[in-house]
């Protein structure tokens, strides 16, 4: 007969019992900042002990899994993709840092910067604006503000061009800092509904609260892999040796992965191999996000197929609790103005004639519920029709594939920015001589990320 090791059976144990727990927390009636709380200090106490029955490295409740068969995989990867992988990377350098990566970069010629940059607003223009879409379908996000001004839009505009992906999401990263900066001067000058309207800038990536669970596990496996094995890759193309590779869990949950290269090696390496290096993770996620958004689209075409008579509440495009209305994701609407509605296309027929700034009444199973339209004429709800029980494994497919798809691209991104801990910062201290202007960028970022958090404090 085989018997289990004692501390594998505790660490089961301990990883089923913390599983049931969390999934009890975020379906609890809990506000989201308490969920999150709880929930983050549930997965710390089980990475604690875990480490402890294990005897894994790590620190704090995070834990580093080895994985002796990463290195093969990646030996694997660089000899089938290996003769793509510098023109992926060097892409990656362009559409992330757009066209100073001509004066930053000195390997990038005239040619390959135009195609890049081509690619890049291919991507922004054509394949962005339904990653969005797919975004507010599938992930539990903060509520924004759907109206943009012309100027803050060609601020956006000229800062993709001149600094890619980093610049427009710097230029978002430190408006929306601003703006709450000025609401919080607003509140201790003694406005009290000043806080009320603001929403958070960033969100947490956590499985079960802000993803579905199962589906948000295989994507962030998809995202880790496809991350670190990239830069393993880079590595080895540019003769850097690499001694490990794992996954970093937070709990239960992996939260990132590594591989442990060389840096000795790296560092006595030419400038253009460090460059790729760093940004090889950020690169392959870009177009691992290109190659999953195309059957997520094809699955979010064909979705009317299968779905159920109802018209579901799935988020906000404003903070209508501020005008006292009790409306929650989930609530399915059943009339509109006294018209019945079970369909999108029902709603669409009424949408053209709501007036701007009138009172809407609507009918759900929750009671009535009054709504008045902001200027443009918009309730500020996003709706959606659910998907039938019987086809539970297309909406399962369609979450997994979106999911792959949306985090590998804000991942790869967000990684960009120039901040200690993020590639991009690597990737700016292997550009810039002066060091002093690097930390002075990245403590900048820090500040305008931390006022981007600031208010989920109060939400």
């Amino acid at each position: 007969m085989l018997f289990m090791r004692t501390d594998v059976f505790i660490a089961v144990l301990l990883v089923a019992l913390s599983f049931i727990s969390f999934m009890y927390i975020v379906t609890s009636d809990l506000g989201g900042f308490m969920k999150g709380l709880i929930a983050v200090l549930l997965l710390l106490v089980t990475g604690l002990v875990l480490r402890q029955v294990t005897k894994a490295d790590g620190w704090s409740g995070f834990m580093m899994l080895r994985v002796k068969e990463g290195i093969s995989v990646i030996n694997w990867m660089k000899r089938k993709f290996g003769k793509f992988w510098n023109v992926i990377c060097d892409m990656g350098l362009v559409m992330g840092f757009g066209l100073s990566s001509k004066w930053a970069f000195k390997h990038i010629s005239l040619r390959f910067l135009f195609l890049s940059l081509v690619a890049l607003f291919i991507f922004t223009f054509v394949i962005y604006p339904y990653l969005m879409v797919i975004t507010m379908t599938i992930m539990d996000l903060p509520t924004v503000d759907a109206g943009s001004s012309d100027g803050m839009a060609f601020l956006s505009l000229a800062a993709l061009l001149v600094f890619g992906f980093v610049g427009m999401v710097l230029v978002g990263l430190f408006a929306k800092a601003l703006s709450i900066v000025l609401s919080v001067a607003a509140f201790i000058a003694g406005d009290p509904t000043a806080l009320a309207p603001v929403s958070p800038g960033v969100s947490f990536i956590i499985p079960g609260l802000t993803i579905p669970l199962l589906e948000g596990i295989i994507a962030l496996f998809v995202l880790l892999v496809v991350h670190e094995g990239s830069h393993g890759i880079a590595a080895i193309l540019a003769k850097v040796k690499i001694r490990s590779t794992g996954f970093l869990l937070f709990g239960f949950i992996p939260v990132g992965a590594f591989v442990d290269i060389n840096e000795k090696q790296l560092s006595k390496s030419k400038q253009v191999n460090k460059l790729r290096v760093a940004v090889a993770g950020s690169a392959a996620n870009l177009a691992a996000c290109v190659l999953f958004f195309i059957p997520t689209m094809i699955i979010l075409l064909s979705l009317p197929a299968f779905f159920d008579n109802q018209l579901l509440v799935t988020g906000f495009t404003r903070n209508l609790a501020v005008s006292g209305v009790n409306i929650t994701a989930g609530t399915v609407i059943t009339s509109i103005n006294g018209i019945a509605v079970s369909s999108l296309s029902d709603y669409d027929k009424i949408k053209v004639t709501l007036q701007p700034d009138t009172d809407v009444q609507l009918i759900t199973d929750k009671g009535p519920m009054n709504i008045t339209t902001d200027a443009k004429g918009k309730m500020g709800l996003l709706l959606t029709q659910p998907i039938k029980a019987e086809f539970w494994w297309v909406k399962f497919v369609y979450v997994t594939f979106g999911l792959i798809a949306v985090l590998n691209f804000f991942i790869a991104v967000i990684n960009l920015v120039p901040m200690q801990a993020f590639d991009g910062y690597r990737i700016l201290q292997d550009s810039v001589k002066d060091q002093r202007i690097v930390r002075v960028i990245a403590y900048a970022v820090l500040a305008a990320l931390l006022l981007n958090i600031l208010p989920w404090v109060w939400r």
